[in-house]
């Protein structure tokens, strides 16, 4: 069960990332009725993320990314302000969003329009892994899967797929003008 305060961060990244057109998280109404109005910074939204002891809201940096691609340049910054733990996750879920993007770069057109290439700044130097443009990224991205898969015993493959797929329901939502 969740705590009062993990109820709480949970809330306040799901109204962060709403204003940045990204409804991943869901929680329940009065949880958000304390929004304050105020934009929360790219680079603050992303180091709460990162930071988050919900797991969900460390996914959500996979579709900020995808939706955000510019966002790219406050990565850098942001893993050399981090604690262990959260550079690993922010390197991991970019990681991710890299591959997924060269993956479903089609589908992705089709909702976004044009869009701006994530750099790989971790993928082939931190970890080893083969090119993002080699087999549009799947081959990258089941090699990430397998690697924190090892270290952690979840199956990441199945965390990005929902990721994407979520991603890509709430695209269709929006086009079709729902929430």
């Amino acid at each position: 069960m969740k705590s009062p305060a993990n109820t709480g961060e949970t809330a306040a990244l799901a109204s962060a990332l709403i204003e940045h057109d990204i409804p991943y998280l869901r929680v329940p109404v009065a949880s958000t009725s304390g929004k304050t109005g105020e934009s929360v910074p790219p680079a603050t939204l992303i180091h709460a993320l990162a930071q988050s002891t919900d797991a969900r809201g460390n996914e959500a940096l996979i579709p900020l990314f995808l939706r955000h691609p510019e966002y790219h340049h406050f990565v850098p910054a942001i893993v050399c302000a981090l604690d262990t733990r959260s550079e690993q996750t922010l390197r991991h879920f970019y990681t991710a969003a890299v591959y997924l993007q060269h993956l479903w770069h089609g589908s992705l057109t089709l909702y976004l329009g044009a869009f701006a290439e994530l750099p790989d700044y971790f993928g082939e130097n931190d970890f080893g892994l083969p090119s993002p443009q080699a087999h549009w990224g799947e081959v990258g991205l089941r090699q990430l899967a397998a690697r924190f898969g090892k270290e952690t015993g979840v199956d990441w493959l199945t965390v990005y797929e929902s990721a994407i797929a979520r991603f890509f329901a709430q695209q269709q939502l929006q086009s079709t003008g729902k929430p």
